[in-house]
């Protein structure tokens, strides 16, 4: 394409220069606005809920300690289940007694065949990798609230700005007005004094909710690692329907499933089993036990047996021992109870919540349509000559303050959304109910 259109431009000697200059000239700055747009795309690109959850998953502090700790409990879990594995230990003693000063070295193998304790041990494996699964469904639960919060704070500082800017525009034309009608003598000084204690009053407002976007803007990146664009931010609207079961079963679904009630059923489990320990103690156990020995100067011996070892802990320390595991296990059961009424009550007052909060978004939003038409009304009354500027101003004021509430009670709804889901286990994988401005 670009040899048909050159070869006639250099056919005519003279033009060509100025032609050739001009094409040169259009191309540059083609290729610079084209570079800016690229540059440009991702900034202007709508950052969403799952985007900033994926981004704090590999970011945030108190999300990575978290996980640390669930492969803690991991662990835990995996070193329980070898309870009966056997134990082998390998000694050297250098000049032993035992074989009139010479060196000795052995290696035993220990298999251990009934014990209590290591039963109990063993059966600690279970709940221990319940307690991590719960554990880490409770650290992206947390993860994700904190995410929307963060850019629910910044999406309401951001619809406020834009409230508070469309009053100052308006408070600004009318201080300019009443200056000039003060200049042609038909305004008064108390007029023009209220207009601009007004304007500076909305221009301080204003000041100090961009102070509070900064900060919830500063709150985003540290969770994330991502650089919020404040006006473009939004959330995705990938919420699940609510579950419309009848409340008493969401409430059983609640003892049985919610992770903070698992967690606390399972540490009840862990206290009993460690409150049986805490006796095992003192029972008899019974393991077999294969060594080989070698002396030196002599050959090496075999020997094998099965034997029974009895250890009665008669010290302080065990008495205690015991009394702390029965405290361990009253401790348990409240926090359980605890736990239960917290996820119960937290139940309840979302279900009301998510109820009327929709409700409240329907209002809103009539609020919202009802203010465009006052707009309109305004604007053309006042081409009329029926109505002031004042009277259009303020009708854009509250039609930015209209649109501003409805966004805080979706993003009210969205975040109660999300929390019932999570206590419902049936949360969002990686989203949240949507919530990018006034619709």
């Amino acid at each position: 394409m670009m040899v048909q259109h050159v070869r006639p431009i250099f056919s005519n000697a003279n033009k060509s220069r100025r032609v050739f200059r001009f094409i040169t000239a259009s191309n540059v700055l083609l290729a610079v606005i084209l570079a800016l747009l690229l540059l440009a795309a991702p900034l202007v690109m709508a950052q969403s809920f799952t985007d900033a959850l994926l981004a704090a998953r590999s970011t945030d502090a108190g999300y990575a300690a978290k996980l640390a700790d669930v492969r803690g409990r991991r662990l835990q879990s995996r070193q329980a289940a070898t309870a009966f594995l056997p134990t082998a230990n390998v000694s050297y003693t250098q000049g032993d007694n035992a074989y009139a000063g010479r060196d000795s070295n052995s290696v035993s193998l220990s298999q251990p065949l009934l014990s209590f304790d290591r039963y109990l041990q063993y059966q600690s494996a279970e709940p221990l990798v319940v307690v991590a699964v719960a554990e880490s469904r409770l650290a992206d639960n947390e993860l994700a609230g904190r995410v929307y919060k963060a850019m629910a704070e910044i999406v309401r500082n951001r619809e406020a700005i834009r409230a508070i800017s469309v009053q100052i525009d308006g408070l600004d034309a009318q201080y300019k007005r009443a200056l000039r009608m003060r200049e042609l003598g038909q305004g008064t000084v108390t007029e023009v004094s209220d207009f601009e204690v007004r304007l500076a009053v909305g221009q301080a407002n204003r000041l100090s909710q961009q102070n509070a976007l900064q900060a919830a803007q500063r709150n985003f990146t540290l969770i994330t690692g991502l650089v919020p664009q404040a006006q473009t931010l939004s959330v995705d609207n990938v919420a699940p329907d609510l579950d419309h079961r009848p409340l008493d079963e969401l409430v059983a679904q609640v003892r049985r499933s919610e992770p903070s009630v698992v967690v606390a059923t399972q540490n009840l489990a862990l206290a009993r089993i460690n409150g049986k320990r805490s006796w095992a103690q003192y029972l008899p156990t019974l393991s077999a036990q294969v060594q080989r020995t070698q002396v030196s100067g002599s050959a090496a011996t075999n020997a094998s047996r099965v034997g029974v070892t009895l250890s009665a802990p008669l010290g302080a320390s065990s008495y205690f021992d015991q009394q702390n595991a029965v405290v361990a296990l009253d401790r348990a059961r409240e926090n359980l109870r605890a736990a239960e009424d917290a996820a119960i009550t937290e139940l309840r007052n979302l279900h009301a919540a998510v109820q009327s909060l929709a409700g409240e978004v329907s209002i809103r939003q009539r609020a919202v349509q009802a203010a465009q038409q006052a707009v309109e009304g305004n604007v053309k009354s006042y081409q009329g000559g029926v109505k002031t500027n004042i009277d259009v101003v303020t009708s854009y004021q509250n039609l930015a303050e209209a649109e501003a509430a409805l966004v805080n009670s979706r993003l009210s709804q969205g975040e109660a959304a999300l929390r019932l889901q999570q206590l419902l286990q049936a949360g969002p994988q990686d989203g949240a109910p949507a919530v990018a401005g006034p619709r």
